[in-house]
């Protein structure tokens, strides 16, 4: 008998224990991974779980989260302008730390909708079991045994376990969203409305850029087509469209708007590399890397989204604090009325970034970054509806071309999935 046929029976006994302990013990730690059996000099640990059946998110589901993503974005931005621009109260710093810490919302619904369903199960076993079945979920992340050794900092003694990868990947991540929230609002006090738009919206790009070499992946013709096309009709929307106003102008308080037109694009270009980063290293350190059903991705998407809000909530008001003291940004409780449209559009950003997220785990990071891009003409169309600001013909144009660059995309990324 020789070696590599006694590696063999030795790798499908392994496999064959790992299969009847899964729901024992689904906590697998690195340093278990590492230390696998080999065969042929190739690593078999990433077979620690057994492979579910089931299929990827359909198409109708997909439209479901793209229509709601696309809602969501668009009553965010209407509620938003409506309370700086109508009410008065252009806090930007503090609208962004709001609504991104409401990304824990649905996560805590979810947990505690859990809790209701299992009331009767004590706390102690309940929460024991809801997180084993995430280190379960995480622990079908092929990142999480190719990248986990790497970014889990433990103390001598102690071992890296699925949970702790979780954390640490969420922590990279918020610091992403993070840089593309701030980019916008600094961005915005440089250059045009326009710029900015039309800059923002290549994420799209940024996101196929990364999803290369991050993700491996390998885009088709048509769905580079698809993502020149979005570019094109997004800077069609913002530089042909009349009603905006291009040339310098000046704010409340006097002073010119845009006229640093070349550093704000460059902060935009940050925040749009930053925030296409943000979609690939999501679907990268959160998403199963195993064929599994939208119920069963949605627990680890939620956690893995909160966590984001979680951090957020965390850190980020010392931001707020510091531009308090230095009066960059004086923070004045809000009354009544506006905490009304905050609550809207902190609550249908919170829906949006969400769904977001929900789409790139079920497609992949340039899907879901179209609805950014979407959502900029039917912002127009709203626009329209709600203040009476009639689209130009530009406007239509760009959005045909960005409707048509969507349903090529859609074609060619569905196409793959059959």
């Amino acid at each position: 008998m020789g070696p590599s046929h006694q590696l063999h029976e030795q790798a499908q006994r392994f496999l064959d224990r790992t299969d009847s302990d899964d729901d024992r013990n689904p906590d697998v730690e690195l340093s278990q991974l590492g230390g696998a059996e080999t065969l042929n000099g190739e690593r078999i640990a990433a077979q620690h779980y057994r492979l579910p059946s089931q299929t990827k998110a359909s198409p109708l589901l997909v439209g479901l989260a793209l229509l709601f993503t696309v809602l969501g974005f668009v009553i965010n931005t209407e509620a938003t302008e409506y309370f700086e621009s109508l009410l008065g109260w252009k806090k930007p710093f503090a609208t962004l730390y709001i609504t991104h810490s409401a990304l824990a919302l649905p996560w805590l619904c979810h947990v505690l909708y859990l809790r209701y369903q299992n009331r009767h199960s004590p706390y102690v076993l309940w929460a024991k079991d809801y997180n084993n079945r995430l280190r379960e979920a995480i622990s079908t992340i092929d990142a999480y045994t190719t990248d986990g050794p790497r970014m889990i900092w433990k103390l001598r003694g102690q071992l890296g376990g699925p949970l702790d990868f979780l954390a640490t990947a969420m922590a990279i991540v918020t610091l992403a969203l993070t840089v593309s929230g701030v980019a916008w609002f600094l961005g915005l006090t440089l250059t045009t409305p326009a710029d900015l738009t039309a800059i923002y919206n290549c994420s799209t790009f940024f996101a196929a850029a990364f999803s290369v070499p991050l993700l491996k992946e390998k885009l088709g013709r048509y769905s580079v087509v698809a993502v020149a096309l979005s570019i094109v009709g997004t800077f069609i929307i913002a530089y042909g469209d009349t009603t905006a106003e291009h040339p310098l102008k000046e704010d409340s308080a006097g002073n010119e708007v845009g006229t640093s037109r070349l550093l704000g694009n460059l902060i935009a270009c940050v925040g749009a590399l930053a925030f296409g980063l943000y979609e690939v290293l999501f679907k990268k350190w959160a998403c199963s890397s195993r064929p599994v059903s939208p119920q069963q991705s949605m627990p680890l998407t939620l956690a893995a989204s909160g966590l984001l809000g979680l951090y957020t909530f965390a850190t980020l008001w010392v931001g707020l604090v510091l531009l308090h003291i230095f009066g960059i940004e004086t923070f004045v409780w809000p009354r009544a009325e506006v905490w009304l449209w905050i609550v809207i559009a902190v609550l249908s950003g919170s829906m949006s970034i969400n769904l977001l997220a929900v789409l790139v785990v079920w497609t992949d990071p340039v899907f879901g970054s179209f609805a950014n891009v979407l959502s900029v003409f039917f912002v127009a169309l709203a626009d329209w509806i709600l203040f009476g600001l009639t689209p130009s013909f530009p406007t239509y144009v760009g959005g045909g071309v960005v409707i048509v660059a969507f349903a090529l995309l859609s074609w060619d990324t569905f196409r793959h999935q059959r």
